[in-house]
């Protein structure tokens, strides 16, 4: 008999869930789960098998091209996750799926390896009850927030953790981090402890070592998986844990679609493994909080750091725009640790040299003729649009507004210049998107750092988390108030997050830490609590906030844009929505949900594209869910691209 297979493509298909195609003779191997390539509307098309049977359709159908692999490259706890994700997140099936398949070929059938472990570290009192505690929850489908002050030891909770599963179960382990290249440390151990049982899986990998760690978990030769947000689709057999590190972090978030949360992802996971969940962080995020402080998540106080050490002290100082790029107080503090061979951390959250090209001529900063949004001057004489990338000479720049052109503010490219004036002979690095894009450049410098081979580290955010290096006993932010301007709700807690962590990189081992804050709103609440290193206050008055405003924990979101080259049409879409989901809105409760909207993005044009929003809270998102799909999708066309955020982490 003739053998039909039901695939599903990685594009976004508004009614088909997927699309049949006959099996050909001699394609006896075929089974759910492989990739396959097929024609669809005269173009070759990938697609992952996910149904085989015998039902003839009622219309003409074209038989599969070829199979891709020879076994399959999803298991059957990964297909019902993709649905899952299809609903949740109102996409499709293929792009669900295809967001857990890393790329690469078919590598050969390794030797699984039997794992001799050396010695752990001793917990002190709170490690050891936290891991107690969670420890005897396994198996119980609950959720755990570790929460600990920066340098309290959380790691170290999470490697007896996972010891114990590897040890004492036949389970399996996923341990998430935010940025791969800044937890190399962590690395380093998870491998002397967890040998050849534990995988690698994030995009910093070659290609054919990533795809070979996914099969070796797919066919259950390795039990630990260490990896960024995609990674929490590994799959595993039988898994018993989830840990998610540094949980706040907005790299858990994916901005295409389907837009996923790691987190709730993982949420899903360990409901259908009866799995524990455990989040960690400093400065969790505030429904993480909110829900740990309502019962509904177990929640585990480290209050000391590991290693006996105190946490650093911390001054804003108020810093006039005008003055010098670093204050008078932390150029001197700078000169005073170089002197005593201790090392220093300097956070500005820019990148490039100078943020703004002011015309005095015609009053206004040079703009990318892409997006709305500024051109930001770097060295080598290049002016470039961080949004879309687009780049001109700074020169042609010069030329065209002769005797007018000035730079204005200062990114980590001019700091770094700066600082080397000032202190010549300094052994200085610079870690920020630019310097970075070979991404082993972090790992040398942070290892430079450890080895005390640097005396200086500067760059922007992404040297907040991580780094452990026990001679660093300053630390300093220049510029501090940056982003708090942003119109987000969330900008307050980001900003508190931030100063948070990197203060936390100051005095980790013996020698005592210190922080100074630069800004020109030093008396900024945010700012102030930053100094206090108070997180349970900072969630105290930004908890009021978000109850007055009705925005998450106590509401949930969905953000809906609408973007098109042409503005008319984006503008036009936007408001067909508006109008479906204000005649649906009349039919439900108005004290529990609200639309706002439709107004422009305020990044409005991003790479030639215009944006409109409309941002709904709600706490009926399934009923929102159904209207999207039915109503809302249908609205988008090859010139008007619709983005369906199912709780957005940012709203610019």
């Amino acid at each position: 008999m003739i053998q039909y297979a039901d695939i599903a493509l990685n594009i976004p298909f508004k009614t088909e869930e997927t699309l049949t195609y006959q099996i050909p003779d001699g394609m006896n191997r075929l089974q759910i789960g492989c990739r396959v390539e097929v024609e669809l509307r005269k173009r070759k098309m990938e697609g992952v098998v996910i149904g085989v049977h015998f039902n003839m359709p009622s219309y003409e159908i074209k038989c599969i091209k070829r199979q891709i692999d020879k076994e399959p490259v999803v298991n059957s706890e990964q297909i019902q996750l993709a649905y899952w994700m299809r609903d949740f997140y109102v996409s499709t099936l293929g792009e669900s799926l295809y967001k857990m398949i890393p790329t690469g070929r078919k590598n050969q059938l390794s030797e699984p390896v039997v794992v001799d472990s050396p010695e752990l570290l001793t917990l002190n009192d709170e490690q050891l009850s936290a891991y107690e505690k969670i420890k005897a929850d396994f198996g119980n489908e609950k959720i755990h927030l570790l929460y600990g002050i920066t340098g309290s030891g959380k790691t170290e909770v999470y490697i007896h953790l996972l010891n114990h599963i590897l040890k004492n179960t036949d389970k399996s382990a996923i341990l998430l981090v935010p940025e791969i290249s800044l937890t190399f440390q962590i690395l380093y151990r998870l491998e002397l402890i967890f040998g050849k049982q534990l995988a690698l899986l994030h995009s910093n990998l070659r290609v054919s070592d990533r795809y070979k760690n996914y099969l070796q978990l797919l066919r259950g030769e390795k039990r630990i998986v260490i990896g960024t947000r995609s990674a929490i689709f590994a799959p595993v057999k039988n898994l018993g844990l989830v840990i998610l590190d540094e949980e706040h972090d907005n790299s858990y978030k994916e901005h295409s679609n389907p837009r996923y949360h790691a987190r709730q992802v993982a949420q899903q996971r360990i409901k259908v493994n009866k799995a524990t969940l455990l989040l960690g962080s400093a400065t969790p995020s505030l429904e993480s909080f909110y829900y740990a402080k309502k019962g509904v998540i177990v929640m585990h106080r480290l209050s000391k750091r590991a290693k006996s050490s105190s946490l650093s002290t911390v001054q804003v100082v108020s810093k006039k725009e005008d003055k010098e790029l670093v204050g008078e107080d932390l150029l001197f503090k700078i000169k005073q640790r170089l002197e005593r061979k201790e090392q220093v951390v300097l956070l500005l959250n820019r990148r490039g040299y100078s943020p703004l090209i002011y015309n005095r001529k015609e009053k206004k900063f040079i703009e990318c003729p892409n997006c709305t949004s500024n051109l930001c001057y770097h060295s080598k004489g290049k002016a470039i649009c961080h949004l879309c990338g687009y780049s001109e000479k700074y020169q042609k720049i010069q030329k065209e507004y002769p005797d007018s052109i000035e730079l204005m503010g200062a990114g980590t490219q001019k700091l770094e210049e700066y600082l080397l004036e000032k202190f010549p002979g300094v052994r200085l690095e610079r870690l920020d998107q630019d310097s970075t894009k070979n991404r082993e450049v972090i790992s040398s410098t942070i290892t430079k750092l450890i080895n005390r081979e640097l005396d200086i580290l500067t760059g922007t955010q992404m040297i907040a988390k991580g780094l452990d290096a026990p001679l660093v006993t300053l630390v300093g932010v220049i510029n501090a108030g940056t982003g708090l301007g942003l119109p987000d709700f969330r900008a307050g807690e980001r900003v508190f997050s931030l100063l948070t962590q990197v203060a936390g990189r100051a005095g980790r081992a013996d020698l005592n830490g210190e922080v100074i804050i630069e800004t020109v709103n030093a008396d900024h609440r945010v700012l102030q609590l930053s100094k206090e290193q108070n997180y349970d206050k900072f969630y105290d008055e930004e908890i009021i906030v978000r109850r007055s405003l009705l925005f998450p924990p106590f509401t949930r979101l969905i953000r809906i844009v609408s973007r098109s080259s042409k503005e008319e049409k984006a503008k036009e879409t936007i408001e067909k929505i508006s109008q479906i989901l204000l005649e649906k809105y009349k039919t439900m409760d108005h004290s529990t949900n609200y639309i706002l909207g439709p107004v422009e993005c305020p990044f409005f044009k991003i790479d030639s594209n215009y944006r409109f929003h409309i941002l709904i809270k709600t706490n009926e998102q399934n009923s929102f869910r159904q209207i999207i799909r039915e109503f809302v999708l249908p609205l988008g066309s090859s010139s008007v691209y619709l983005e369906i955020d199912i709780d957005p982490v940012d709203l610019v």
